[in-house]
C-alpha cells in the first residue's frame, strides 16, 4: 500500500513550522521517506492482545510483539500521561522503519477524547528540537475501544495543534488510516476541523474574564467550594474560574487553563499537602 497524503495542517511556534499530516497508508509497513521515531499504538490497560483487526495484532503479524515491548519498558508515563515508552527497537526492526512505540492507555485519568493532550505533554522530554523527528498514530482508540473516529480525530487535532504551537519538537504528526472509506470521512473530519479553526482565528473572540483563578487539587474539591463560596461574597470576586465548571471535556486543557490564568485578575491557590501531591496542579 502506498502512503498518501490526504490533509495537512501547518502549526507555527514562532520560529518553526511544524506539521499535522493525514494519510492512507499501513503503519506496519512504513516506506523509509514515512519513517516515525515513535509510533503511538493504544490499548486497553495492560492488554496487547494481538487481535487481527487492531494494529496491535497486526504489528505482531510482522514480528514485533507490543506484549514484549510492554514487559520491558523503557517509561512508564500511564499514571500522569496516559501512555508508556518502549526501548529502541534496534537493527532486527529497522525494515519497520519505526524507532520506538509508545502505547496510549487511559486508565484512570479520563475518557480518551479528554486525555489525549496529556499524551502529547508527556511526549516533551523525548523528543529534541535538534533533530527532525516525527511521531506517526492511527486515529487511537476507535478500534476495540469503540470511540468515533471524527471525535477522536478532533480531540487529537486540538491536543496536537496546541502543543505544536508550544513547541513540541514533533516536524510531522502523521495520522494514519489504512481503510480507504474511513480514510474519506477521516478527510472529511479534517477539513471542518480546519474551518473552524480558521473562523476562530479570524472573529477572534474575547477570551473570558475571571476575578479569580481558582487552583486547588480533586482532592479538595469541598475546601474549593468554601473558597468559592466566601470569595464570591467580595465585590471584586464574583467571577472565579472553577475548571469543573469552565472546561468542557473533549477541549484542550492547557489551552483553556493559558487563557483563563492570563485573562484573571488574581489567584488563588489551596495549598494542602493533597495539591502538591498532584500531577494535574504540577501541570498548572
Amino acid at each position: 500500500m502506498t502512503f498518501k497524503l490526504l490533509d495537512k495542517i501547518d502549526v507555527a511556534d514562532g520560529a518553526t513550522t511544524r506539521r499535522i499530516a493525514l494519510y492512507e497508508g499501513d503503519l506496519t509497513a512504513l516506506p523509509p521517506e514515512q519513517r516515525a521515531d515513535i509510533l503511538i499504538v493504544s490499548a486497553f490497560p495492560d492488554d496487547y492482545s494481538p487481535k487481527t483487526t487492531t494494529l496491535i495484532g497486526a504489528l505482531q503479524g510482522r514480528g514485533l510483539s507490543v506484549a514484549e515491548l510492554a514487559a520491558n519498558k523503557l517509561y512508564d508515563l500511564r499514571a500522569t500521561s496516559a501512555f508508556w515508552l518502549s526501548r529502541p527497537l534496534g537493527p532486527a526492526f529497522d525494515g519497520m522503519n519505526i524507532g520506538q512505540v509508545a502505547c496510549f492507555e487511559t486508565h484512570e485519568l479520563g475518557a480518551p477524547p479528554a486525555v489525549v493532550g496529556d499524551l502529547f505533554r508527556g511526549l516533551f522530554p523525548f523528543l529534541d528540537d535538534r533533530k527532525s523527528q516525527t511521531v506517526a498514530m492511527p486515529v487511537l482508540a476507535t478500534g476495540n475501544q469503540g470511540w468515533p473516529p471524527d471525535v477522536m480525530l478532533r480531540s487529537i487535532l486540538d491536543a496536537a495543534s496546541n502543543w505544536l504551537a508550544r513547541g513540541l519538537a514533533i516536524s510531522e504528526l502523521k495520522i494514519v488510516e489504512s481503510r480507504p472509506d474511513r480514510a474519506a470521512e477521516l478527510a472529511a473530519a479534517m477539513a471542518d476541523f480546519k474551518a473552524k479553526s480558521a473562523a476562530n482565528v479570524v472573529q477572534e473572540p474575547e477570551a473570558a474574564s475571571f476575578d479569580v483563578f481558582l487552583s486547588f487539587a480533586k482532592a479538595d474539591a469541598e475546601a474549593a467550594d468554601c473558597a468559592k463560596a466566601a470569595l464570591q461574597t467580595r465585590a471584586d470576586a464574583k467571577r472565579v474560574f472553577d475548571y469543573r465548571i469552565a472546561i468542557d471535556k473533549g477541549k484542550s486543557w492547557q489551552e483553556e487553563l493559558d487563557r483563563a490564568i492570563s485573562s484573571s485578575r488574581s489567584v488563588v491557590t489551596i495549598l494542602s499537602p493533597n495539591y502538591f501531591a498532584s500531577p494535574e496542579c504540577a501541570k498548572s
